[in-house]
């Protein structure tokens, strides 16, 4: 499976109702994206495609869609990262399904 297949699996699971899509390495989740993006007005009522790999957050933000199409609340709201791209937080769970 391609980068891009793994992408559109996670955006269509968490899409149907999932809360986190897990891989070996890490985990998909939706976030808000006008708290991840600093308050930019563009972002605002958008949900994006948020990727949890290893110490990295990368947010994904050719998938993103308005929230009133969404029906799963955001469980991301900020990067969480120290502008490095590392993490400053643990995620509190990792399971790895195969």
């Amino acid at each position: 499976m391609n980068k891009q297949q793994e992408l559109q699996e996670a955006w269509d699971a968490l899409m149907g109702g999932g809360k986190k899509h897990y891989v070996l390495t890490g985990f998909y989740a939706l976030g808000d994206a006008f708290l991840i993006s600093n308050k930019d007005p563009k972002c605002k009522n958008q949900i994006v495609l948020v990727e949890h790999r290893l110490k990295q957050q990368i947010n994904h933000w050719d998938f993103i869609c308005p929230m009133s199409e969404c029906n799963r609340q955001a469980t991301i709201t900020t990067n969480g990262d120290d502008g490095n791209g590392n993490l400053k937080r643990k995620a509190t769970s990792l399971k790895v399904y195969s």
